[in-house]
């Protein structure tokens, strides 16, 4: 969970980081090495909460997106 809530916040924070979790979600699994139930988030979810996020997001909305996505995660993983 930790490694997708890494993710997520790094996503929230660098646009250009979320393209990547976007676009190119084969990258980010082979790259930090997420078990089968995290991909699924990070596929599911987590894709859905972050193309749903504005462009950019407000420095001072970022804690609170944080936050959410890190809530979102743990529910998705039954944590």
């Amino acid at each position: 969970m930790e490694a997708l809530v890494e993710i997520a916040s790094k996503a929230i924070a660098d646009y250009g980081f979320r393209q990547v979790v976007l676009w190119s979600p084969e990258d980010v699994l082979a790259q930090w090495g997420l078990s089968e139930s995290e991909a699924q988030v990070l596929q599911g979810p987590m894709r859905r909460a972050l193309e749903s996020m504005p462009v950019p997001v407000e420095p001072a909305n970022i804690p609170d997106e944080q936050r959410r996505m890190v809530a979102m995660i743990e529910n998705a993983l039954g944590s």
